[in-house]
């Protein structure tokens, strides 16, 4: 039994939404996670202060985030 076009288009419609959204979960915990992260980092540096007289470099992060919609392509 072959399957029709229309069904099988419609369960890679379906599909698709499933994964988009499992993106979009993925992508808001990535962000949060960045967040608590950079929190924690800050905490820490203030626990733990340079040494009078010494310089200490800072640490800029950055964020590498691609558009949710060229992931699904």
């Amino acid at each position: 039994m072959a399957l029709e076009n229309s069904e099988v288009l419609e369960n890679l419609t379906k599909q698709l939404q499933e994964v988009t959204q499992q993106v979009n979960q993925l992508t808001e915990t990535r962000i949060k996670l960045i967040g608590a992260v950079e929190v924690l980092q800050q905490i820490e540096e203030s626990n733990n202060p340079a040494p009078e007289g010494g310089e200490v470099a800072s640490t800029e992060v950055v964020s590498e985030e691609a558009p949710a919609e060229e992931a699904a392509e």
